[in-house]
């Protein structure tokens, strides 16, 4: 397959992504994060309750399927996928357009290594790491 993908600028992980209404492309991240450590005891299993996948593309050319995965370093194990949909993106190649994924009730077994992938059309674009502690 000869599909032009898009470009992915940015995966950020973060508490909540804010947009403004007066202008959608003002947008503020809040408590941007790398890491989190569990305060529970014991310390896991940790119910996350609530992160933001922030994702800006570029180098689009139409309407793609995307979706989060959250996968376990070591074990691969797939921690939390999303339902696919269907984005209406661009079909101009210079724009940057940005999307966010709010995931809920995130179970994490164990601390170690996650990856945050960012799955079109299948195919895996990009992964930010995230550090459970």
């Amino acid at each position: 397959m000869n599909e032009l993908q898009p470009i992915v600028r940015h995966v950020i992980l973060c508490e909540d992504v804010v947009v403004n209404p007066d202008n959608p492309l003002r947008i503020t991240l809040v408590g941007v994060m790398s890491s989190i450590r569990s305060i529970e005891e014991p310390a896991y299993p940790l119910l996350y309750e609530e992160l933001c996948v922030f994702v800006q593309l570029t180098s689009c050319r139409g309407p793609g399927d995307l979706r989060i995965e959250i996968q376990h370093g070591d074990s691969a194990d797939v921690v939390y996928r999303n339902r696919t949909r269907t984005v209406p993106l661009s079909r101009d190649p210079l724009e940057v357009l940005a999307l966010s994924f709010r995931i809920r009730n995130c179970l994490f077994a164990q601390a170690g290594l996650y990856w945050i992938q960012v799955w079109y059309n299948g195919q895996n674009l990009a992964q930010q790491a995230l550090v459970m502690k």
